[in-house]
């Protein structure tokens, strides 16, 4: 992803300062200091555009690699970063029935199988199983990366995680997928509550052999003896389908214009319209194992070649008998496996000038027998299927690292959300939690580019979101809700606020600024409308019957958020603060 940055300038530093109301607080993120308080995913303060976040120029993604296990049907998720940078696994997830303490050892090609991923600009991971046993259809499942859903209600997300800190995930850590007696696989048989849904596509015998996401999030499922693609939302309700397409589809990339490229397993290039849901063409190019977008071409193997939608041109042979390919940050090509190789566009101008040098600028000897995988920081990542394990090598073919998972990993689309984050839907994200001081803070607003320096080209945007919770531990629990810039009543409580500021640019990569950020929290207003010394349902009817009532005339006091108007959102502000539950009217 190539950012232009189109502003150098210096925002005006700002700190934490108490406001005229009284006890309400603000505090505003404006300096290098301040922005790096929080996250830094793919934006930076870099000099000499210090002081305000913009798009890196060489895109980046999560710290999390999703390896699907399809020997005996599991997930494992990665961190990249752990141990040093070498890597751990931290989890694993079972994705069909079965016991942590007696998975099945079926092979790659028997059983559910799980192979292909997509993963979406927050970081969670969609995976197909492909379903080779004939009486099944494929399965289409959502893990996400935080969170979950409480199924069980126990208060708690109970999910698979590396208990003892061994960075290898064993059967007691763990969790298993029950029938729940009607012999279908669905989400009530998952008792890890970080598998969010289940959904079915195609017919028995299909094979799920294709995944990708588009640019407004939806999910791509394609099925290699039925022929045809299925869409999903992030939510697993299918929207379209199924759509033929004539071709054994066998994975596929979307570009930020809506256009599904897929590989067939031969010679076809699939063609797919995703805005709507048409199937648009085929073309025959040559042999094809693994697919990617990048350079404004889009590649593929298992003779490595490219096609440009711009000009119908194709670049043929550039290298030969790899199970994979995958295009870095800075646009180099990687090839293999188990052969890595990495080949960079030639120079030059004219017709030729981003046609790939057919000599490597670097090779190295893998366990690989899939793959590569673009990580973060531009780390690549080979999947060993022979030794059940992956392996990360830098941008110069040198290796790093060998981490164990689980049985036949088999894995080569998109497993950690880099081309989804810089071909897709290019996005950098900003995260900062605030802390209030005291349990159920009431916040109030968040307002940005207040500052001369803020700025959006056009095309491009910045989306703030918003979540609360008494404990840091339990923020990944909550749900992100979008904030409107100045919008006063977020009717968020808690002692902490978790804010994530998402940036995408826009007409020729052109990078938004944020040049500050302001989190407002409410104006301590005493709920207690007729002082009797608890908050409680006469409270809330007394401020009700004031709603829609501006201040002034209104009484102050009852416009618990400060928006300068009385309405249901005082009255929901103060709903949160009574004495006793539900509201109920105690004894003074």
């Amino acid at each position: 992803m190539k950012i232009r940055q189109l502003v150098i300038s210096l925002s005006i530093a700002s700190t934490v300062f108490i406001a005229g109301a009284a006890n309400a607080t603000t505090t505003t993120y404006t300096t290098d200091a301040d922005f790096s308080a929080g996250t830094l995913d793919s934006v930076n303060h870099d000099a000499p555009n210090n002081n305000q976040l913009q798009l890196n120029s060489t895109g980046d993604t999560f710290p999390v690699l999703w390896v699907a296990n399809a020997g005996e049907d599991t997930m494992s998720r990665i961190n990249t970063d752990g141990a040093g940078g070498n890597g751990c696994e931290e989890a694993r997830y079972l994705t069909d029935f079965g016991l942590p303490t007696a998975l099945d050892n079926h092979g790659a090609f028997s059983g559910a199988a799980p192979s292909r991923t997509a993963v979406d600009t927050t970081g969670n991971v969609y995976v197909a199983n492909r379903n080779f046993t004939g009486a099944r259809i494929p399965d289409l499942l959502k893990i996400a990366v935080e969170g979950g859903v409480d199924r069980n209600g126990n208060g708690v997300i109970d999910t698979s995680s590396d208990l003892n800190g061994d960075c290898m995930i064993t059967p007691d850590e763990m969790l298993p997928v029950i029938d729940d007696g009607n012999g279908i696989l669905d989400i009530a048989d998952f008792h890890d509550e970080r598998v969010i849904w289940v959904s079915k596509f195609g017919d028995p015998n299909d094979f799920g052999r294709s995944l990708c996401i588009d640019q407004d999030g939806d999910l791509w499922a394609g099925t290699y003896n039925g022929r045809e693609y299925f869409q999903f939302d992030q939510a697993g309700t299918q929207l379209a389908g199924p759509i033929a397409t004539g071709a054994t589809n066998y994975g596929c990339a979307v570009d930020a214009n809506g256009t599904l490229w897929g590989a067939s397993l031969g010679s076809t290039l699939v063609e797919l319209d995703t805005n709507t849901a048409t199937h648009v063409t085929n073309r025959s190019l040559q042999s094809n194992y693994g697919i990617v977008l990048g350079n404004d071409r889009v590649y593929l193997g298992s003779t490595l070649h490219s096609y440009k939608p711009a000009d119908g041109t194709t670049q043929f042979s550039v290298a030969f008998s790899g199970t994979g390919v995958a295009v870095d940050g800075d646009g180099a090509v990687w090839f293999g496996t188990p052969t890595l190789r990495k080949f960079v566009q030639n120079g030059g101008a004219g017709a030729n000038a981003e046609d790939l040098n057919t000599t490597p600028a670097c090779s190295v000897g893998t366990l690989g027998g899939r793959g590569p995988i673009v990580g973060k920081g531009g780390r690549i990542w080979t999947i060993n299927t022979s030794s059940d394990s992956v392996s990360q090598y830098d941008s110069d073919c040198n290796f790093i690292s060998t981490i164990p998972v689980g049985r036949d990993p088999y894995t080569y689309s998109d497993a950690t959300g880099f081309g989804a984050r810089n071909q897709t839907d290019p996005t950098g994200i900003w995260t900062v939690i605030n802390d209030g001081g005291a349990a159920d803070t009431a916040w109030d607003k968040i307002d940005w580019n207040n500052e001369p320096e803020g700025l959006i080209p056009a095309g491009s945007s910045i989306t703030v979101e918003a979540r609360s919770a008494n404990s840091v531990a339990d923020l990944s629990s909550q749900l992100y809700s979008a904030v409107t810039n100045g919008g006063a009543g977020l009717a968020l409580m808690g002692q902490f606020i978790q804010v994530r500021a998402t940036l995408r640019p826009g007409v020729d990569d052109a990078s938004p600024i944020l040049s500050d950020l302001t989190i407002h929290t409410t104006q301590d207003t005493d709920c207690d409308a007729n002082a009797d010394g608890q908050v409680d349902s006469i409270d809330i009817g007394i401020i009700g019957r004031h709603r829609n009532v501006p201040v002034p005339p209104g009484n102050p006091l009852f416009d618990i958020n400060s928006d300068n108007v009385i309405n249901v959102i005082d009255a929901r502000l103060c709903v949160l603060q009574c004495t006793n539950d539900r509201c109920a009217i105690g004894v003074p």
